[in-house]
């Protein structure tokens, strides 16, 4: 199959070259003045693509500086302050002097909640006899 384009390529080239020999100093010199015109209005077209593109890429970096900008201007609620930023992240309490003050409530005795379960048991199985 690569033979057979490379066959096919040759015998194009040479037909077009042998076209082109054959034409006369007015037909060539149209033909090349074709050729620059077309050349020279792909190049301006790749040179305006080629300012479009530093443009947007302008246009990029200031709308991600302002982002950056914009950071820095956060409400107070949205950043932590540096104190806060530096301690560990852990409620554990190491002591006492930590604590806040705590209301005045008895506290819960684990043994009553402890026979309360019991007598629920009991009475649970009391009623399934």
């Amino acid at each position: 199959m690569a033979k057979h384009k490379l066959l096919a390529g040759l015998l194009v080239g040479g037909a077009a070259y042998a076209a082109y020999h054959a034409l006369d100093l007015e037909q060539r010199e149209a033909l090349k003045d074709a050729a620059r015109d077309r050349y020279n209005a792909f190049k301006d077209r790749a040179v305006d693509y080629a300012f479009y593109a530093a443009d947007a890429a302008d246009d990029f970096k200031e709308a991600l500086n302002d982002k950056f900008e914009a950071k820095d201007d956060a409400p107070a609620w949205q950043t932590v302050p540096d104190d806060v930023a530096d301690e560990p992240a852990d409620d554990i309490v190491l002591s006492s002097d930590e604590v806040a003050d705590l209301p005045d409530e008895k506290p819960a005795d684990s043994d009553d909640d402890a026979s309360d379960v019991a007598t629920d048991d009991q009475a649970k199985s009391d009623n399934a006899e």
